[in-house]
């Protein structure tokens, strides 16, 4: 896992959207359903962090694509089984694209990433954009799981409920989510006010940055 965490964001970036370029030009779910669970399951073997919470999203993600796929499919008149394998092949899409990228944001530190765009020599707006996006979704995902201890300390009964009591129990934690998601906005917004963030402005790296993210630079010894 350490490993993992050194190798070069934009290496992880290319890697995760050949994946998902694999997975979406491959329509049959036939190659999609296989693909999904290796992707899954390497990010068991790799013991990603969070891979639990992810699989129970995963599921979710599965149960609604399915439904509304189906019901969809039904409603502009194919049959049932010609649906059921069209939304399964989406489902194991969007399950491949989402285990790519959930390995990326959870092996990658904000760090890593403005030490990559950096040594890249990216515009500061990229590595903005890139840094946060990356950065921030874990951080909202933290967030959402404090929303459930709190609704859990209150008395909610969040777990053993039925499906759909539970799928409402989890939408309404959207609410706090979001102004939670304004306020770490905000107080971004103003911290690289405070220290001086300019768009026009050349950073360097502090990290020596190849294949692999360094944690530090390595001093050379004078010659004698």
């Amino acid at each position: 896992m350490k490993r993992l965490e050194e190798v070069n964001f934009f290496v992880k970036l290319a890697a995760a959207f050949a994946v998902t370029l694999a997975a979406w030009l491959a329509p049959d779910w036939r190659f999609g359903v296989p693909l999904a669970l290796l992707a899954v399951l390497f990010l068991k073997l790799a013991q990603v962090p969070g891979v639990r919470a992810y699989v129970k999203g995963a599921t979710l993600l599965v149960l609604l694509v399915m439904a509304s796929w189906i019901v969809n499919l039904l409603v502009q008149g194919l049959a049932l089984t010609e649906a059921v394998p069209v939304a399964t092949g989406m489902a194991a899409r969007l399950v491949t694209t989402t285990a790519a990228f959930f390995f990326i944001m959870e092996t990658s530190s904000p760090g890593s990433i403005l030490a990559a765009a950096s040594a890249a020599r990216l515009p500061p707006a990229v590595t903005l954009v890139l840094s946060l996006t990356f950065g921030l979704i874990p951080m909202l995902r933290e967030e959402f799981e404090r929303i459930a201890d709190a609704q859990r300390a209150r008395g909610m009964e969040i777990d053993n409920v039925p499906f759909p009591v539970r799928l409402r129990f989890a939408l309404a934690r959207g609410v706090p989510l979001l102004v939670q998601a304004v306020r770490m906005a905000h107080a971004i917004s103003l911290s690289l006010s405070i220290y001086g963030f300019d768009m026009s402005r050349k950073r360097t790296t502090w990290r020596s940055v190849g294949l692999m993210v360094e944690p530090r630079l390595t001093a050379e010894k004078e010659p004698r």
